[in-house]
């Protein structure tokens, strides 16, 4: 069984998670290179599933 990222995402109650293949090289990786591959993918994943904007409104 090949080795996967779970990534996921929650807030207010609702969650969102995905499975991610590791790269061929994931054994050969440094841990710090393997930390940095996991945070991009995190970083997408979430800009994938998460919205947020702000708006100026009168109280």
């Amino acid at each position: 069984m090949a080795k996967v990222l779970k990534v996921g995402v929650e807030m207010g109650g609702l969650s969102d998670e995905d499975t991610v293949p590791l790269p061929d090289n994931w054994d050969q990786m440094s841990e710090d290179e393997q930390g940095k591959w996991a945070d991009e993918v995190l970083d997408v994943h979430l800009s994938n599933n998460v919205n947020a904007w702000w708006n100026v409104e009168d109280e």
